[in-house]
This record gives structure tokens, C-alpha cells and sequence, in this order.
């Protein structure tokens, strides 16, 4: 192999390492959520019964010394997520799973979405989380909504 092709095969070979070092490495959910912001709370549970679509709804606002935004600020600290390649997508298409869970965590500029699908809506973009997606995704939301309770 030439000397050039060997160049480019290296170059090459680093971007997509550094590409995927990139997409892949995990983050922390914790900071989304700030010890020095109150934290707001948006929550839908959708549901189906006797045939009719029903839905439960609750909203909440937690000041920073609050021991509910505590307990969230460590579940999301279990919890990590990544870039994975939507990175390379605009689509910011986030839906709602089966389980009908909708949550939204609002702590200063930051704001975290989920709809229990493995994925989840931080300011704008769409992020994986964990490595496992949906479970981890669904283990999150069911954690939080039952601080909720």
C-alpha cells in the first residue's frame, strides 16, 4: 500500500472512531436538572378504558431545596444517555410508547422529555438512553412518576 492510501485509510479510520466516540459516550442525565433552579413537572398518563381513551395529567413545581427535586436529581443520576447517530438526523420526532407515559422536567434552560420509547427530548434534540433504551427509559419514567405520588 502506498504511502498516501495508508494516510487516507488512517484519516479515515480516525474520523469514524472519533465519530463514534462521539455518538456513543455517555452523559449523565443529572444535569439536567439543577440543585440551584425550582424544577417543573409535566405528566400525562394515557389510558384505555371500556373502550374510551382516558387520560391523567398533573403538573408540579419543586424550589431547589425541595426533598422531591432532590430524589429526581439522583434517578437521573442513575441514568445516562447518548447521541448515538440521530446526530446526523433534524428529526426530532419524539413519540409516546405503549406503556401511554408522557413526561417533562423543566429546571432552568434545560428541559428533558420522554415518552418512554428509549429515547428522549433534551432542549430540542433527541438523545438514546442508556444502551438499552426503552426498559431503562420506562424504569426512569415509572421512578420518577412514583416521586410524583
Amino acid at each position: 500500500m502506498s504511502s498516501k492510501k495508508l494516510i487516507l485509510v488512517t484519516l479515515v479510520a480516525i474520523m469514524v472512531l472519533g465519530i463514534g466516540a462521539y455518538s456513543f459516550y455517555p452523559l449523565s442525565l443529572e444535569h439536567v436538572v439543577s440543585s440551584e433552579r425550582d424544577l417543573y413537572v409535566l405528566y400525562t398518563i394515557y389510558d384505555v378504558e371500556d373502550g374510551k381513551p382516558v387520560s391523567e395529567t398533573g403538573e408540579y413545581v419543586f424550589g431547589k431545596e425541595s426533598e422531591e427535586l432532590s430524589k429526581i436529581r439522583e434517578i437521573l443520576g442513575r441514568y445516562t444517555y447518548h447521541r448515538g447517530l440521530r446526530i446526523l438526523s433534524w428529526d426530532n420526532d419524539l413519540g409516546i410508547s405503549g406503556e401511554g407515559s408522557f413526561i417533562q422536567l423543566i429546571s432552568g434552560s434545560n428541559a428533558l422529555s420522554s415518552g418512554g420509547t428509549g429515547e428522549i427530548m433534551l432542549s430540542s434534540r433527541i438523545y438514546s438512553v442508556d444502551y438499552w433504551g426503552k426498559s431503562n427509559n420506562r424504569a426512569l419514567l415509572k421512578e420518577i412518576i412514583d416521586v410524583l405520588e
